[in-house]
């Protein structure tokens, strides 16, 4: 029996753990890559030792995403995005045009079925938040023109998914005897949500709440809302990760906002390499050998596809080069393709689906972290082959 499974198990457990991604995020740090791909291996690792993965890890997944996707959603409150949708509609259009239409007919000339196919387009238009995120954080290219836009596309990508997931809940057959009413009523429930978070900005309840004197009172008051917001979103249909972005929308109108930012900042940093080494516990190596033949042309053409995306969305506001960086930088998924994958497991063809999601996820991650890391010097080779228009 392995020590992890007598008492005190979890401990030992989660210490073995720790110290192991430890060793793989200094080991991609060497290899002068990324922190962010040796948590995802590490992960895999990890995987394979504790299986079924501990419930920590699971915990630390879904934690570890809601905490970065609220911090995305502190760039943009509701009214600096509202003043920011008309310059956001010409890349938001490109990047869904382009992603979806792509995605779609590559799942289809593969050979999926109509409604996997469908699916996968769902997937592959979202770009994963947590992990762009982290890396522009992580390599200081915040500042940058064209990482301002790629969190604007990315507040909208979230919001668009909040719109659809509980229409693909519907229609997956999810919720067994639930017809157009019920899809509407889903549908109606997660708008309700957002317009009533929104509201909760523009009055003073938030505000009061989160306005403590001790700082151990900010951080309680702080990540109470966040659950809150991201159960009701989970609960609703919307999703845990799109209701910790609006809950950060929220706090974004607040006074507490620079205080609260900094408070959170440590936790945000444990809590993601939680979720990064989850995603690879999650990707099961017999998992990603059945599903590496589909998934690397899907990976390989919609990732095309974001990049594409981008520099057609960056013309007239960004540079030939910026342009170029912005779809590069939207290359990455995560979050949302898995919550996909998991909502079609029960269908006929599920399985397959799943197995080639995940290794999807695993293919896109990876690469992603390394275009973020190195998306100077690739920016700058594609400008000079690529014509400008």
């Amino acid at each position: 029996m392995m020590p992890w499974h007598g008492p005190g198990g979890w401990l030992l457990g989660l210490a073995a753990a720790l110290g192991f991604l430890a060793l793989a995020g200094g080991l991609g740090l060497k290899l002068r890559i990324s922190t962010v791909p040796g948590y995802l291996l590490g992960g895999v690792a990890l995987g394979a030792v504790f299986h079924p993965p501990m419930p920590v890890l699971t915990a630390l997944m879904t934690l570890g995403a809601m905490l970065i996707l609220f911090f995305v959603g502190l760039e943009f409150s509701p009214r600096e995005l509202g003043g920011r949708m008309r310059a956001l509609a010409r890349p938001a259009f490109w990047d869904a045009v382009v992603n979806a239409g792509a995605a779609l007919a590559a799942a289809l000339a593969l050979g999926m079925t109509p409604a996997a196919a469908l699916c996968f387009a769902l997937a592959a238009y979202a770009s994963s938040s947590a992990i762009i995120a982290k890396g522009l954080m992580d390599y200081r290219l915040l500042a940058l023109p064209e990482a301002e836009w790629c969190l604007g596309l990315l507040v909208v990508e979230d919001l668009v998914m909040a719109a659809l997931l509980p229409a693909a809940v519907i229609l997956l057959g999810t919720s067994a005897g639930v017809g157009l009413g019920g899809m509407a009523l889903s549908l109606f429930s997660g708008l309700m949500m957002m317009g009533m978070l929104i509201l909760l900005a523009r009055i003073g309840w938030v505000a009061r709440w989160l306005h403590r004197p001790e700082k151990d009172l900010t951080l309680l008051a702080s990540l109470s809302l966040v659950c809150l917001v991201a159960g009701i979103g989970e609960s609703s249909g919307v999703s845990a990760a799109v209701g910790a972005l609006l809950a950060g929308m929220v706090v974004a109108e607040s006074e507490s906002r620079a205080r609260i930012e900094a408070l959170l900042a440590p936790h945000r940093e444990l809590l993601a390499v939680g979720f990064f080494a989850a995603i690879g516990a999650a990707a099961d190596w017999r998992l990603l050998v059945a599903g590496l033949p589909l998934a690397l042309p899907l990976a390989l053409v919609t990732m095309l596809a974001k990049l594409v995306g981008g520099w057609l969305g960056g013309r007239g506001s960004l540079s030939h080069e910026q342009s170029i960086r912005l779809g590069l930088m939207l290359a990455p998924r995560g979050e949302f393709a898995l919550v996909v994958a998991a909502l079609a497991v029960g269908q006929p063809w599920g399985a397959g689906f799943y197995n080639t999601m995940i290794a999807y996820v695993f293919i896109t991650a990876l690469s992603g972290a390394l275009l973020l890391r190195h998306q100077a010097a690739v920016g700058r080779r594609l400008a000079a082959w690529l014509p400008e228009l």
